[in-house]
């Protein structure tokens, strides 16, 4: 019972739309109006402004990495219950029931989940490689997946 309640959570979490939220709130603007129209603290720090895009990113990668590591390192959940807590947030994010199912790229909730799992073991080399990666490809997904090759 506890798994099936920690996977509508983690859904439940990773649809949350922080950064739109964040957006109208102190910008009073709709972060989708930028970038690439998705609704992410990438789209939040191009609306303008830094800070208000570091807080967007924090809660983004929170609401993942929160019912994450507390279904695996609290709980003790593992295998297949696991790996369904862990994927959630992402489609969560994506395909979020507040944004009427269209959501983001789910760049820094997939992020979120790693810092679940790893509690930052192997997430600040992987900050380190997104942010390489970050100098050396235009698109922020690549820069993600040469953060996951080269962790």
């Amino acid at each position: 019972m506890v798994p099936v309640v920690f996977i509508l959570l983690a859904f439940l979490c990773g649809s949350l739309p922080f950064s739109v939220w964040i957006g109208k709130l102190f910008l009073g603007l709709d972060v989708r109006h930028f970038g690439d129209g998705n609704p992410g603290a990438a789209n939040v720090f191009r609306a303008g402004s830094k800070l208000v895009g570091l807080l967007a990113l924090m809660l983004d990668i929170s609401k993942a990495a929160i019912p994450v590591g507390l279904a695996y390192f609290n709980l003790g959940i593992r295998g297949v219950p696991m790996f369904l807590i862990a994927i959630v947030p992402v489609f969560g994010h994506a395909f979020s029931p507040f944004l009427g199912f269209r959501g983001g790229k789910a760049i820094s909730t997939a992020l979120g989940v790693w810092i679940g799992l790893t509690i930052w073991k192997a997430s600040l080399v992987g900050v380190i490689a997104v942010l390489i990666g970050n100098a050396l490809f235009t698109p922020p997904g690549w820069a993600v997946m040469f953060a996951l090759g080269g962790s």
